[in-house]
């Protein structure tokens, strides 16, 4: 190297060495700097660097500007893009920084041809923010007295770069604190607001190419609320078999709010809702009684509600709750059929009786038991014969001849329509009538 003097290597941060010369006393002077330190800049826009010798290093190093290379990473950049300014400073421009990396550097051919770094920059390339957009924002009661605030906003693209939003809010005569996401770019929940009065709300974007705001949202936050789902939902049996009464308790007071409701049910074990006609729930109540429904069934309830002008959000549906309807008397009689057995004497039969057992949709409640009657069509001054089975089924033993048999199924409110049988004698065509 040069008489008197070492080039020595210092190591910086990010691997990037300085040339330099040690001096007396042990102290390293650099023998050059880049400007800018450590730029950020836009994706695809033009840029220009300056490696600045110092004076110093010149007489006692031969270092000139003419000698320096840049480079990207390990790579040298095209010499058509270097300028020699003067003998101390060398300028390097990019067109396009798409082309650009990380670290640039400026290094010289010392004595040897050597080639020896004098200074290196990290480099950093990205996007100014976008214009954020389709802010939204709701109000989630958490309680009676507790109404925080939820906006949400489609941030943009990604500008690679660390990119802060806030979101600022404010009365027409007071600015408040502004919101500050914790966890992502697209969200910010305020903790409470005041209702029936409007807000101007917006988002900021800022990175270090620049600043964005959204459009402003002008809301009064009475008519964002999602409120809770009403509480306590309590079945009760109705005075008639196809009602059951409903009862709740609202979670929002009605000096704040009036509400409307939704009320959906269905039949336990299906899972098709029915809901109740939304213009028989609109207006403020703390119940309902639900009519058309079947006798003796398990149902499965929940509610739901919002503003009573429809302008806001549902609550998510309540708890589910079930109820059963009362028994009512069978609604139709079982299906019968018999089978005769004439092969031991042609004077008498053996008379199988079955019948179906009801629907619990026909039962209508529990069958308690069967009502038959047997009347002889060729004697009709002759009492009828009366039976009283929990079977579905009957065994007679009957003179040859025509008969009416009737079954009815009864349960603990009444008896079904009775469902008749015809027996004929064994000269005429059987007939069935049920």
């Amino acid at each position: 190297m040069f008489s008197g003097w070492n080039w020595v290597a210092h190591c910086l941060y990010l691997l990037l060495n300085i040339c330099s010369l040690e001096v007396s006393g042990g102290l390293v002077q650099s023998c050059g700097h880049i400007i800018p330190e450590s730029p950020v800049l836009a994706l695809g826009s033009n840029f220009t660097a300056l490696c600045i010798l110092n004076e110093s290093c010149l007489d006692f190093g031969n270092i000139y500007a003419n000698q320096i290379i840049w480079k990207i990473k390990n790579k040298v950049v095209p010499k058509e893009q270097y300028r020699e300014i003067n003998r101390t400073v060398s300028s390097v421009t990019f067109n396009d920084t798409s082309s650009l990396a990380t670290p640039l550097t400026c290094n010289i051919l010392a004595d040897g041809q050597i080639e020896q770094n004098i200074y290196g920059i990290t480099v950093t390339i990205g996007l100014p923010p976008e214009k954020p957009k389709n802010l939204s924002c709701i109000v989630h009661q958490k309680s009676k007295l507790r109404y925080p605030m939820t906006c949400t906003w489609n941030p943009g693209r990604h500008t690679f770069l660390d990119t802060h939003f806030r979101l600022k809010y404010r009365w027409p005569q007071e600015n408040f604190p502004d919101c500050i996401p914790k966890d992502v770019n697209n969200s910010c929940t305020i903790d409470d607001v005041q209702f029936f009065v409007n807000l101007e709300v917006w988002v900021e974007a800022a990175n270090a190419l620049g600043k964005a705001e959204s459009d402003p949202l002008v809301i009064d936050p009475i008519e964002i609320v999602k409120p809770l789902s009403p509480r306590n939902l309590s079945v009760n049996s109705g005075i008639l078999p196809t009602v059951l009464k409903l009862s709740w308790e609202n979670q929002i007071s009605i000096a704040v709010m009036k509400l409307k409701f939704n009320i959906r049910y269905r039949i336990i074990g299906d899972t098709n809702w029915m809901q109740v006609p939304p213009e028989d729930t609109a207006s403020p109540r703390t119940s309902f009684s639900v009519q058309g429904l079947r006798p003796y069934t398990e149902y499965v309830f929940s509610i739901r509600c919002m503003k009573e002008d429809g302008v806001g959000y549902w609550s998510d549906w309540s708890e589910e709750k079930t109820g059963v309807t009362t028994e009512d008397k069978p609604s139709k009689g079982p299906a019968i059929w018999r089978i005769i057995d004439a092969s031991s004497s042609p004077a008498s039969w053996t008379v199988h009786l079955m019948w179906k057992a009801l629907e619990p949709s026909e039962a209508s409640g529990v069958i308690l038991q069967y009502e038959v009657t047997v009347r002889a069509k060729s004697s009709l001054s002759s009492p009828p014969e009366k039976y009283n089975v929990s079977t579905t089924n009957l065994t007679l033993k009957l003179p040859n001849g025509t008969y009416e048999v009737t079954v009815i199924a009864r349960n603990r409110v009444g008896a079904s329509p009775p469902s008749v049988l015809l027996i004929p004698a064994s000269n005429t065509k059987a007939q069935t009538a049920l």
